[in-house]
């Protein structure tokens, strides 16, 4: 389907309101290929997971953590799944409600080419090929809404590890005079911390699709509820997009940026230690790892997953929202204007 729309570009050129189904399976296409490339590194990445857990002390803690995060994760799970599944019945009657102004009497094939006119410039039309199309771009859907949910799922683990060693040193306040006490914990930091950045280079592909795919459709669906539409059908279709897409992004943000507040709640904890443990190696040596450290998933690097990206996502939607909306007010006028496209 990507190559479908790469070719109509490359014959026809490239059109503002065609871009979003080569957007859309290209980036799908990129997930299929990561997710491949990080199956074949899963099993390693999790047995390392596995043995930092059970090199962590006070296991009953943890184990009750993780029971928790299951329970967090599961209804996270529900709640946006539910969400896109919604999204994509919504999307149906108002596909066909656009399909009217197609010229063609029979309702499924004027909707089959609408939805997919770059496949049908080159392949015959079939209803059987259409239902096929139909059927991949509504599990992609689903897919695509399914890299979401595991980043947030990857960020509540991760996150729980690095919680889990500043609970350990706050509920240890008579072990704070023993050097090894403090030696013990800044090792258990430091594997944590290596696990963060090890995942972190195995996951920054998906982060980088994520906020992408998330920022191109939020600017899009902005576009759409601002032009004026004479069907409440499409009108509740965009808006209930656009606020999905919201709360996908705000919700990736949220979680990711969970571990570098985590992290903030460490060096807190460190500099609030008694006066008369700062005279100890150990602590020092720890406060300053500590304090030169950059705890943060990361998007290759190119960002930091942090509650201040939220306000920089919203100033840059405001600014690509400006030009796409000329661009689309230019190519309504000089575009192509076939109903059936």
């Amino acid at each position: 389907m990507a190559g479908f729309s790469f070719a109509t570009f490359w014959y026809s050129g490239v059109e503002f309101a065609k871009i979003m189904s080569w957007m859309f399976f290209t980036l799908n296409l990129l997930i299929s290929v990561n997710f491949s490339v990080l199956a074949r590194d899963w099993p390693d990445l999790v047995t390392h997971w596995v043995q930092l857990e059970q090199s962590l002390p006070d296991h009953p803690r943890l184990s009750a953590s993780y029971r928790r995060n299951t329970l967090q994760i599961a209804l996270i799970t529900i709640v946006l799944l539910t969400s896109a599944l919604i999204e994509h019945v919504l999307s149906k009657p108002a596909g066909l409600h656009r399909a009217y102004r197609c010229p063609i009497p029979n309702l499924i094939e004027a909707h089959y080419k609408q939805a997919f006119p770059e496949m049908f410039s080159f392949v015959p039309y079939s209803p059987y090929i259409g239902f096929a199309a139909q059927t991949v771009t509504s599990l992609l859907t689903m897919y695509w809404n399914y890299v979401d949910l595991f980043l947030i799922a990857v960020s509540v683990c991760l996150r729980t590890n690095l919680r889990h060693v500043n609970e350990v040193i706050v509920c240890s306040a008579k072990h704070y005079h023993r050097p090894t006490f403090w030696r013990d914990q800044c090792a258990h930091y430091r594997r944590v911390l290596e696990l963060i950045r090890h995942v972190n280079r195995h996951i920054g592909a998906f982060i980088v699709i994520s906020y992408s795919s998330n920022l191109f459709f939020i600017c899009i669906q902005l576009v759409n509820v601002f032009q004026q539409s004479p069907s409440l059908i499409v009108t509740t279709y965009f808006w209930y997009s656009l606020a999905h897409l919201i709360g996908r992004i705000v919700a990736v943000s949220l979680y990711g940026s969970a571990i570098h507040d985590e992290y903030g709640r460490t060096r807190s904890i460190l500099c609030a230690l008694p006066t008369d443990c700062g005279y100890l190696e150990e602590v020092q040596r720890f406060q300053r790892r500590v304090r030169h450290d950059s705890v943060a998933l990361t998007g290759y690097g190119f960002f930091h997953l942090t509650r201040k990206l939220i306000l920089k996502i919203a100033a840059t939607v405001v600014t690509y929202e400006l030009v796409l909306t000329q661009v689309n007010e230019a190519e309504a006028k000089n575009g192509d204007d076939n109903p059936c496209t």
